[in-house]
């Protein structure tokens, strides 16, 4: 009995299978993206406009159309781990075209919400949100956010972990 060894498949045709693997990935992704956000606003829907108390003091408006081309509506839970790990990202998205706002819900007190921020490392804008806040928004899990266009339309939702290059890429 002799011992054969397999054929090592060729370099185009293992090219050939890793893009076919990477695309049935991608598309995973996508899908349990668009599973995951089935109850936020759709793209193409006006956003809320908001009037809210801010951290640490005074108040904070979401009004279309806005003064920024777009809008990065960020919202959280104060007992959020993933939030946590992810909102110290945001810093870098803010800039001359966009504007990042992160909203606080389902939170005990405004001292919960300050000693998150401050824990996150966060230092933008935040706002401190409703049970209404909530419902028009239609968040039902969190970390949550929408890309708003200056004319108050979503451009994009998801919620979920997010990657910087992710954000960066859902807010140019």
């Amino acid at each position: 009995m002799s011992k054969t060894a397999s054929p090592v498949p060729s370099e185009p045709r293992r090219r050939s299978r890793w893009l076919a693997e990477m695309a049935l990935v991608l598309m995973l992704v996508a899908g349990f993206s668009l599973w995951l956000s089935r109850h936020m606003l759709n793209s193409g829907e006006p956003a809320p406009a908001e009037t809210l108390p801010a951290v640490p003091a005074g108040t904070g408006t979401l009004q279309w159309p806005a003064a920024h081309n777009k809008t990065l509506v960020y919202f959280f839970a104060p007992w959020c781990a993933v939030c946590k790990v992810s909102m110290p990202s945001l810093n870098l998205l803010s800039g001359d075209d966009l504007r990042v706002v992160v909203i606080a819900l389902d939170w005990q007190n405004q001292a919960e919400v300050e000693d998150f921020v401050r824990s996150s490392g966060f230092q933008g804008e935040v706002l401190l949100g409703t049970a209404g806040t909530m419902q028009r928004w239609q968040i039902d899990a969190f970390p949550s956010y929408y890309v708003v266009g200056r004319d108050g339309k979503v451009l994009h939702r998801d919620r979920g972990f997010t990657t910087p290059p992710g954000l960066l890429l859902r807010t140019r």
